[in-house]
């Protein structure tokens, strides 16, 4: 069996990624615009049509473009320390520990750079992780996004692990809360919505198919 989950709004309440830069802000790592700046953009993706790739290429430019990995992940085992547990989104979490507990080979894919979603899916001892890369210079500073981790490449990433594992869809179950991660939750034979959106709700009802 093989069981993959989505992080932000899944097993996590809100995005990790905001979180985060909240985090640093408190701590006076960011300034006031960064948060600013973040809050607006994260609206505009929610609310008014700003795409996933226009949310993390204004993000990157406007806020980590130029700082040193280094600098970041210094802060991530404490974020984390602070913030994990409140924000666990309980039955979702279940769901991974029962899949853990029945020995499924479990997995998380995430939209979320990688400095958050490793140290993130080592806490939730999954086999393995997947998140979008952001690529480092010769100093180690920030100098463009690799690649995103967005809803086909997430349907992607199942149905090569699958095959690699030599697991057939049927015994497949993934989880999401997105409608744009719509084609991540067809490549299972299980899909199950996680505080689904209106569009991924709606759907999900129509068909009369899992929801968390």
């Amino acid at each position: 069996m093989l069981s993959v989950f989505d992080l932000d709004h899944t097993l996590v309440k809100g995005n990790s990624s905001y979180r985060f830069c909240k985090y640093l802000f408190r701590h006076k790592v960011f300034p006031f615009s960064t948060l600013v700046y973040s809050t607006l953009c994260y609206w505009r993706f929610k609310f008014h049509g700003l795409s996933l790739l226009e949310l993390h290429e204004k993000i990157f430019r406007r806020i980590l473009q130029g700082r040193t990995l280094a600098s970041l992940e210094a802060h991530v085992d404490a974020f984390l320390k602070e913030n994990l547990f409140p924000f666990l989104y309980k039955p979702a979490y279940e769901c991974l520990r029962h899949s853990q507990k029945r020995g499924d080979y479990t997995v998380i894919l995430s939209n979320s750079p990688q400095f958050l979603v490793k140290p993130i899916a080592r806490f939730f001892k999954v086999n393995e992780w997947g998140s979008s890369l952001y690529a480092v210079d010769k100093d180690d500073r920030l100098c463009h996004i690799l690649s995103l981790m967005q809803g086909e490449d997430k349907a992607r990433y199942v149905a090569e692990l699958a095959s690699r594992l030599g697991i057939a869809k049927q015994d497949v179950t993934v989880y999401s809360d997105s409608y744009l991660d719509l084609p991540f939750l067809l490549s299972a034979g299980r899909a199950v919505a996680v505080n689904p959106d209106k569009k991924l709700r709606r759907y999900f009802q129509e068909r009369k198919w899992n929801i968390l």
